[in-house]
């Protein structure tokens, strides 16, 4: 199993909230020549190993420490990735032909294990994606509502309707309302996220505003090629200059001011992340000229 170990030369990982984004940037990045992913969000390739599954030790939670797993599971866990290693052609990875590679690897469940990962891939590169929390909360609210993202339905108190990524102390959202719950989840994704990265150092991670990969999607590309030491390529960057396509896990058309719809949901939850807002600003503002907002007008 040691021969994992060899293969990953500075992974990639994304890390965000549920909702915000994620899968259009690992879709644009995959796009990329010399990266591989595993085709997927990586549920079952980490959950399957019982260290580190979170039904089998009890609905504990999604988090995962550098406390978390042997030796033996670590490099389970590798090979498990490696044996699912594709190119953006789907060309199954060989490590005879192929050697070391830059792994692309992201789900949101990440946000909450980024000292595992770090013990993991000791050289890995993260990506903070962050995405204005009036339309990521209500995406997650429409996520919940569409019964489509339902990922432990037999989590004790919620009826097979718990969605995305399961946070520490889940129990004390057990009757609260879906908004209260998207919201709990996008500030324990960004808190968490933003608290952990502050830890590491900056050359190790880099961080991207939603809005400003839609609305210069060149220019965002071309920083997060020069953070992780990769080609962006005329090929490539010719498909970043047309429209990008819809993700796989869009709901519904993309539109401007799709979360007033649940304003009247979202208003009374804003004043709960406010702290969680302005320390993502203050660090976005060394990243980019985009701000996330908090601020709804009855």
């Amino acid at each position: 199993m040691n021969s994992a170990c060899a293969v990953f030369d500075r992974p990639i990982i994304i890390l965000a909230c549920p909702r915000s984004g994620s899968t259009l940037l690992f879709e644009t990045l995959a796009k990329a020549k010399k990266l591989w992913t595993i085709g997927m969000e990586s549920h079952a390739v980490i959950e399957h190993i019982p260290e580190f599954s979170t039904v089998f030790n009890g609905f504990k939670s999604n988090e995962l420490t550098e406390l978390d797993g042997n030796q033996e599971s670590v490099d389970t866990l590798k090979l498990r990735f490696q044996n699912e290693l594709r190119n953006q052609l789907g060309l199954q990875y060989n490590k005879g032909i192929n050697g070391r590679i830059r792994f692309l690897e992201k789900t949101p469940k990440n946000s909450l294990r980024i000292r595992f990962l770090k013990k993991i891939f000791p050289d890995a590169k993260f990506i903070h994606l962050v995405r204005d929390p009036k339309d990521n909360i209500s995406s997650i609210i429409d996520g919940w509502r569409s019964k489509h993202f339902i990922t432990y339905p037999n989590l004790p108190g919620f009826d097979n309707q718990w969605s995305y990524l399961l946070p520490p102390n889940w129990q004390d959202l057990k009757g609260k309302r879906i908004d209260e719950i998207a919201t709990f989840q996008w500030d324990i994704c960004n808190k968490t996220i933003h608290n952990e990265l502050q830890q590491l150092p900056d050359e190790s991670w880099h961080m991207v505003h939603y809005q400003d990969f839609l609305d210069n999607t060149v220019s965002v590309i071309h920083k997060l090629c020069e953070f992780v030491e990769i080609e962006f390529d005329e090929a490539w960057k010719e498909k970043c200059n047309s429209p990008l396509p819809y993700s796989q896990y869009t709901l519904s058309k993309p539109e401007k001011y799709k979360w007033q719809k649940n304003k009247h949901l979202l208003i009374e939850n804003m004043n709960g992340i406010s702290n969680t807002v302005e320390k993502i600003n203050s660090t976005l503002s060394l990243y980019s000229e985009y701000k996330i907002n908090n601020i709804i007008t009855p």
